[in-house]
């Protein structure tokens, strides 16, 4: 939701490409479920995240460190930051993401139910924001400058 970025992109997301340190994600590929690929526009990006999101993906690499532990397995310093193996050797594929954030918005009785809307909720705030047009495309993944995003 904060990231803007396309479900593919997310569910191609793997450990080494966050530096919460530094609060940034890294979006250099992207999955169907069946293979990994480039990116729609075959460019990588570099994204900030903020503070909050930084908090959230330590506690879920913490509770994965758990289950590993109890099942005896090592997560992989590579592994998908979301999959379905604890290890995080597989990816989560994209429609498995859309259904169950489907489900989700459902119990919680939000007004979208599609994924995708965060995508375009991300990009609404930061506009609203003040930030220009340009680096709100840069941020999505929209190779034209802007005449996408606008």
């Amino acid at each position: 939701m904060v990231t803007g970025t396309r479900r593919g992109e997310m569910c191609a997301l793997r450990w080494s490409d966050l530096d919460l340190a530094r609060k940034v994600l890294s979006v250099t590929r992207a999955t169907n479920g069946r293979q990994e690929k480039d990116t729609k526009t075959h460019e990588g990006r570099r994204l900030a995240i903020d503070a909050q999101a930084v908090e959230m993906l330590r506690a879920h690499r913490e509770q994965r460190l758990e289950l590993c532990t109890k099942l005896g397995v090592e997560l992989l310093d590579d592994g998908f930051v979301f999959s379905l193996t604890p290890d995080g050797s597989r990816t989560l594929r994209p429609a498995t993401a859309t259904q169950r954030y489907r489900r989700l918005a459902e119990r919680l009785r939000l007004r979208s139910t599609r994924l995708h809307s965060l995508r375009h909720y991300s990009a609404t705030e930061l506009l609203a924001a003040g930030v220009d047009i340009r680096t709100v495309a840069g941020r999505l993944g929209h190779g034209d400058g802007g005449a996408t995003t606008g």
